[in-house]
């Protein structure tokens, strides 16, 4: 994999993007999502998005590679 190390915590918290989280998080997981948002995994979600955040096609590549996502239809 061509991409940074990430870490077990920025991993988590892309966990909780993509499942809808990411609007009510603590100054400490902030600070995580910023850098994310810093490193081209995470995106603001558009208006018509009931969630705050969205993960890129980085992001979701990163969390394939590592058997991370949602199944099913």
């Amino acid at each position: 994999m061509a991409e940074a190390l990430i870490s077990d915590q920025e991993i988590a918290i892309l966990c909780d993007v993509l499942e809808g989280g990411g609007a009510n998080l603590n100054a400490n997981k902030r600070k995580v999502l910023d850098q994310l948002i810093a490193k081209g995994f995470v995106v603001a979600a558009g208006q018509e998005s009931p969630a705050k955040y969205k993960l890129t096609r980085k992001a979701q590549q990163l969390l394939a590679e590592r058997g991370v996502g949602l199944s099913g239809g």
